[in-house]
């Protein structure tokens, strides 16, 4: 008789398989379990090359950027929304106060300031330099002007809410009405607070975290916000020198910074802020 072919003499000399696991690989479950496993590792595979050419370095990005280009921005055609609009007027005079006390962190306190601003402008009352928090979470004895640049911040919002740092002296002793506003309030809500102003000429706000709505204010609001945080919340002048101080010590080359790090630590051990 002719010769058996090799592959059928090569599967008649292997040693069969065990009954059990003949009839576990005929069951559609086993089955389906295989072809999950392997569509598993496909999966996996492909998920390592994707990461492995994201992992390349791109021949498009500089290698190093200078020193003098990390903090600018190319724009993406962003540009910041402070300018306020053609329709946009002056503060109008009159003889309502508000004081404000701040509470909360320096960044909540920012904010609120920010949003007091706001409020002000929409009651067309003049503010008092607010008041910052020094017992339920800064407890810091630091003043505004300690912080802040207080001159600076006047300048740069007369155009839109008058601004004083402390009452008229006729005014000191005066009684006052006090008001908690209503958090996520929009400018109808601050329409029917003028009413306050009726039968006081001061208004102390105990807390600034009374945050305005998002949504629904006018866009000169939105913008008089912006202004405040970005541009007329400025530290005060010492922090800004030690700001710059410590910069240019963190910027420092990796043969300096061996040297410049006791010289920083002295600069924040010595620091108040």
């Amino acid at each position: 008789s002719p010769p058996k072919p090799p592959a059928m003499a090569s599967r008649r000399g292997a040693p069969p398989l065990p009954l059990r696991l003949r009839r576990l690989l005929r069951s559609p479950i086993s089955r389906c379990a295989c072809f999950i496993v392997a569509l598993t590792v496909l999966l996996v595979v492909l998920s390592l090359r994707q990461i492995a050419r994201v992992d390349l370095p791109r021949s498009d990005l500089p290698h190093q950027v200078p020193n003098e280009q990390l903090w600018v921005s190319n724009g993406y055609g962003y540009h910041a929304c402070v300018t306020p609009t053609h329709r946009y007027i002056g503060p109008i005079e009159s003889d309502r106060y508000m004081t404000v006390r701040s509470n909360g962190g320096l960044n909540q306190m920012r904010t609120g300031i920010c949003d007091m601003i706001a409020v002000a402008r929409l009651v067309n009352a003049t503010l008092v330099i607010p008041q910052l928090d020094k017992r339920s979470f800064w407890q810091d004895t630091s003043t505004f002007k300690d912080i802040f640049n207080e001159p600076g911040f006047i300048k740069a919002l007369e155009g839109d809410v008058h601004i004083v740092s402390d009452l008229p002296e006729s005014l000191q002793s005066a009684p006052r009405a006090r008001k908690h506003f209503t958090s996520w309030s929009g400018a109808s809500y601050y329409e029917d607070v003028k009413e306050l102003w009726k039968d006081h000429k001061v208004v102390h706000v105990p807390k600034s975290d009374s945050r305005l709505a998002n949504n629904g204010l006018p866009i000169d609001i939105q913008r008089l916000r912006c202004r405040c945080l970005y541009q007329a919340l400025r530290f005060s002048d010492p922090i800004e020198d030690l700001g710059k101080v410590l910069s240019q010590h963190n910027t420092c080359t990796t043969e300096a910074c061996g040297a410049s790090k006791i010289t920083w630590k002295v600069y924040c051990s010595s620091s108040t802020i």
